[in-house]
């Protein structure tokens, strides 16, 4: 069996994500706080509210090309960001590519 020839992929991207290794087919972001303290007035109004703790979670779908999987706990940096690896699918079949989808997070107050 003669080895896989590639043309043009490593062209590719979506967007402008800057994890190498990878060609990036998606790309997904949310944040929220951790904690969040609330004063309520005696009408039960709420008076004042204080966001702490502001996780920002990142999901990529790749194509892997060249890369080196991380494990959960390591950091992976994407678009300058680093962030800790929480989870990692990778997804093989024989008419595809090997795909993988990798689910990071960074916390306000964690530096990964």
């Amino acid at each position: 069996m003669s080895s896989p020839v590639t043309h043009g992929l490593s062209g590719l991207s979506f967007g402008t994500p800057t994890s190498s290794g990878y060609v990036v087919q998606s790309l997904d972001t949310s944040s929220k706080a951790g904690v969040v303290a609330e004063v309520f007035d005696e009408t039960g109004c709420r008076v004042h509210s204080r966001y702490d703790d502001i996780t920002t979670e990142v999901t990529f779908e790749a194509i892997i090309q060249g890369a080196t999987l991380p494990t959960p706990g390591a950091v992976f940096t994407v678009n300058s960001q680093a962030y800790e690896t929480i989870s990692v699918d990778k997804k093989w079949s024989n008419k595809e590519f090997t795909r993988c989808s990798i689910k990071g997070k960074v916390s306000a107050n964690i530096t990964p």
